[in-house]
C-alpha cells in the first residue's frame, strides 16, 4: 500500500479501543487507539511501530528504564512509512520484516500538558501500527538513539506478564488481522490465537 493510500481521511472516527493516559518521559500524553486500515488526514502521523512474529513468539524491545514495548519510532525527513520502519526496526531490534507487513491501527497521540520550551506544531498526532513477520534476526547492536538497550521474544504468557493492557489489545488485534488476512495460520500463532477478537467473542 503506497503511503498516500495510507493517508486517507476515514469517514468517522472509529469506536476507540482504548484511551490511555500515560507520560512518556516528561510528557503528558492521551492514547487513544483505533483500528484503520488508512491513516487519519487530519494530523501528521509521525512515528511507526510493528507488532511482528518470529517462530510462535512476538518481537519485543526493552528501553533503558526496563519498560518492554514493539520496536519502532518516530519518521526522519523524507521518509516514508515503509522506510522509517525498516530502519527504526533494524536499529533497535535488528530485525529484518518479512514483505507483505499491513497496517492494522492508529494510535492518537493527544499531549495532555505543555512543557515550557518544546515547540508542540499539532495539538496531537498519529502513531501508525503495522502487523507482520520477523524475516530475519541480526546479532543485536546498539541503538544509535541510545533509547533501546535489548530484543527478546517473548511467548503469550510472558506478553501478559511485560506488556500493558493497551499493547495487550493492540496484540490482539494484530493477531487477529494477521490470521484474518491469511498472512499467519492459526497454528502458526499458537497460544496467540485466544487473544483474538473471535476467541474474545466480538
Amino acid at each position: 500500500m503506497s503511503q498516500s493510500q495510507e493517508n486517507e481521511a476515514p469517514q468517522s472516527m472509529p469506536i476507540p479501543l482504548f484511551i490511555e493516559e500515560m507520560n512518556w518521559g516528561e510528557q503528558p500524553v492521551r492514547l487513544t487507539g483505533f483500528l484503520c486500515a488508512s491513516l487519519p488526514a487530519d494530523a501528521p502521523t509521525t512515528s511507526v511501530h510493528v507488532i511482528a512474529f518470529s517462530g510462535g513468539k512476538v518481537l519485543v524491545v526493552r528501553d533503558r528504564r526496563g519498560i518492554f514495548g514493539f520496536p519502532g519510532g518516530r519518521l526522519e525527513h523524507g521518509e516514508t512509512y515503509e522506510d522509517a520502519l525498516a530502519r527504526e526496526v533494524y536499529e533497535e531490534a535488528r530485525a529484518h520484516l518479512k514483505e507483505g507487513y499491513r497496517l492494522f491501527a492508529a494510535l492518537k497521540v493527544e499531549y495532555t500538558a505543555q512543557i515550557p520550551g518544546r515547540n508542540y506544531p499539532h495539538p496531537y498526532t498519529y502513531m501508525g501500527v503495522y502487523a507482520g513477520i520477523v524475516r530475519a534476526l541480526d546479532p543485536i547492536g546498539h541503538d544509535p538513539a541510545g533509547i533501546i538497550t535489548g530484543r527478546d521474544l517473548f511467548s503469550k504468557m510472558v506478553c501478559e506478564q511485560r506488556l500493558p493492557a493497551h499493547d495487550m489489545l493492540l496484540l490482539g488485534e494484530a493477531t487477529t488481522h494477521l490470521i484474518s488476512s491469511r498472512i499467519l495460520s492459526v497454528q502458526a500463532v499458537g497460544d496467540f490465537s485466544s487473544l483474538t477478537s473471535t476467541a474474545r467473542g466480538l
